[in-house]
């Protein structure tokens, strides 16, 4: 007699981005089991499907149009499934049976520039449209969260800069690399926003983190992050093989973390 398959437990959707397939790889390596939403988020029939037998009591929501030029060039879209998308997941969601830990991935686009390190109790002021969509679906997730009849703990990630060699353009990382290996670096190397500082922290360890949020169903809004800003600029520098001669514009704006809630929660304070 066979031992019956045990079902997931954990739903990712989004799993095919960076940070979706590093959790996948890692829950793998860990014997963890998981499902992974194929659908589209648009649809209500395709989550209906995903969750049906109502297995799945943690899920990971990474599932959005991200690329910040994608959305302003396509914003009904960006709506449709950053924020509309999230919504039908949190109603097919509510039509299952037991609590559900709901962790969603927000962005570091939702603050407003600072110069002082930003604390989840900042000013919300998106910086792009990007960010207008998140800290929408957002605002619905956490609101969704209070309502006691539909059994949902929300958490919600602010996900600052984060980088991988997966990563492929438009997004900060892989264009420069690609820029390093393709222009003469023996010229001026123009950089957009060179004097802005951001939060970097590693794909892999945005994971890890969210992994250990995900372990102790941790509730409320927490920056994921490094805590540490540096000028885009001297990011740059430190990916260049060669001395570059950087050029810049009179763009600056400033988005690093305050991480002291989220090391309290972890129990890092030491760390």
């Amino acid at each position: 007699m066979t031992t019956p398959k045990k079902k997931a437990k954990i739903g990712i959707t989004g799993a095919s981005g960076v940070l979706g397939t590093i959790l996948c790889d890692k829950l793998k390596s860990s014997g963890v089991d998981f499902s992974c939403f194929k659908g589209d988020l648009r649809s209500k029939s395709d989550i209906a499907q995903w969750l049906e037998g109502g297995s799945l009591d943690k899920i990971i929501h990474f599932g959005a149009i991200v690329p910040t030029k994608e959305v302003c060039e396509n914003p009904l879209d960006a709506f449709d499934v950053n924020v509309s998308g999230t919504i039908n997941l949190l109603l097919e969601l509510k039509k299952t049976l037991g609590k559900k830990w709901f962790f969603y991935a927000s962005t570091s686009h939702v603050y407003k520039s600072s110069t002082v390190p930003i604390d989840e109790n900042a000013v919300l002021e998106p910086v792009s449209l990007y960010g207008k969509t998140k800290l929408m679906a957002e605002i619905a997730a956490r609101e969704a969260g209070k309502v006691e009849k539909y059994n949902f703990k929300v958490c919600t990630g602010r996900i600052f800069s984060f980088y991988h060699d997966t990563q492929k353009p438009p997004f900060l990382y892989p264009t420069i690399l690609k820029r390093l290996r393709e222009e003469d670096l023996s010229k001026d190397f123009f950089l957009r926003g060179a004097n802005s500082v951001r939060d970097f922290l590693n794909a892999q360890d945005v994971v890890d983190i969210i992994i250990k949020l995900m372990e102790k169903e941790s509730e409320g809004i927490f920056n994921i992050a490094s805590g540490k800003g540096v000028k885009i600029e001297d990011f740059v520098r430190k990916l260049s093989p060669h001395p570059l001669k950087i050029t810049t514009d009179d763009s600056k704006d400033y988005l690093v973390a305050n991480i002291d809630k989220l090391k309290k929660e972890l129990g890092l304070n030491n760390g």
